[in-house]
């Protein structure tokens, strides 16, 4: 519903996320889960009389410009990020104002979804000037038509779902095929995660070549199951389970193993999912901890330093259960842990990592949450 636009400068926080169950199915329309951190990315923002846009990064001082038609008229320093100031600009249609805003981050990026952040926020941000603030379970499909079509990366639905959704003490789960979001509350429990000190752009690794491998396994099995398909098969998640387990063994090879990590996978967020109800931790955890070695094994991704950090984490005082987050290609890895243990996991952690792969020794960090609050206005 429009209403009357923004006044004065306001300020929209979007927190960042953890994936530790439902790993690298979101865009075959699998089962997924997660939780908002209580890092984030903040946006303050003010409506400009013309229809232009200028973002400023306060970090690095990075500087996006549009004009009115939505065109980059400079991107100094902001190079990785002007497609999220063009896209989510361009998405929510014509505007007769403009937006003046400076994001900050508190955290490098890196697996926690901060490109998914900084889309939401964005998107609310250009909403409220404008007086077309998008539902909010309209979000996240915004937020995934920015990836797709301005940054060019073929993510689906998980990031952006858990960051609108999020609640306190509580695990979001999405089933990818319907969209039906859940909020669960839990057991009291807190999220550990560590920097591996790699950094990356989804973009720019194997992430999209997984995406494609997982649709030509779905076109494959299907071809399999021959006259019985009534219905158009583009996805892993748009076969029945039954006939998916029947022929995926069958596949070639890389077809097999994306076909095997997303029946698995689906089946195993069922799993964490009931533990998370149960309020069983452990249960939870080994789901994640199979989440990982699935995603090494199956879906093949993971760089070696993410492979190492995260069985350390899985390893750690009081963790149970971790994986690395985001695509695997750098950033961070995360585990569920006992709350009174989690500076103690955390801190042993990094020792081990600093350890084991000492020309990162000197960016590892850790940050230790409870899930947290979603998408939210500060001011």
């Amino acid at each position: 519903m429009a209403r009357a636009p923004a006044r004065g400068r306001r300020v929209v926080f979007a927190p960042y996320r953890v994936c530790l169950v439902g790993a690298h199915i979101d865009h075959q329309k699998g089962t997924v889960t997660g939780f908002a951190l209580d890092r984030g990315m903040a946006l303050s923002y003010a409506a400009s009389s013309r229809p232009g846009v200028t973002v400023t990064d306060e970090a690095s001082d990075g500087i996006v410009s549009l004009d009115g038609s939505d065109t980059v008229l400079g991107c100094d320093g902001a190079e990785s990020w002007a497609p999220f100031v063009q896209g989510a600009a361009s998405v929510l249609g014509p505007r007769e104002v403009g937006l003046e805003a400076t994001v900050a981050g508190s955290l490098p990026p890196g697996g926690l979804s901060s490109s998914a952040a900084l889309s939401l926020a964005l998107l609310s941000a250009f909403g409220d000037v404008t007086g077309r603030p998008p539902a909010r379970d309209a979000l996240p499909r915004l937020a995934v038509r920015i990836e797709h079509e301005f940054v060019g990366v073929k993510c689906g639905l998980l990031d952006p779902t858990i960051i609108a959704n999020a609640a306190p003490d509580s695990m979001v789960v999405l089933d990818c095929a319907t969209e039906e979001v859940e909020v669960v509350p839990g057991p009291e429990a807190a999220i550990v995660a560590v920097y591996s000190g790699v950094p990356r752009s989804l973009v720019s690794t194997g992430f999209n070549n997984r995406a494609r491998e997982c649709r030509e396994a779905a076109r494959l099995v299907a071809e399999r199951w021959g006259e019985r398909v009534d219905r158009p098969v583009e996805v892993l998640g748009d076969l029945p389970l039954d006939v998916l387990a029947r022929y995926a063994d069958e596949l070639p090879y890389p077809f097999s193993n994306r076909a095997r990590h997303f029946l698995a996978e689906h089946r195993r967020a069922v799993r964490a999912v009931g533990a998370w109800r149960r309020r069983d931790l452990e249960g939870f955890g080994r789901c994640a901890n199979e989440s990982l070695e699935s995603s090494i094994a199956n879906y093949e991704t993971g760089s070696p330093e993410q492979k190492v950090l995260a069985r350390i984490l899985c390893e750690a005082p009081g963790v149970y259960g971790a994986r690395f987050c985001g695509g695997g290609f750098g950033g961070f890895a995360a585990g569920v842990c006992d709350p009174m243990r989690a500076d103690e996991a955390a801190e042993w952690a990094v020792a081990r990592y600093r350890e084991a792969v000492p020309e990162y020794a000197y960016v590892a960090f850790s940050l230790v949450s409870r899930p947290s609050e979603g998408l939210r206005w500060l001011v």
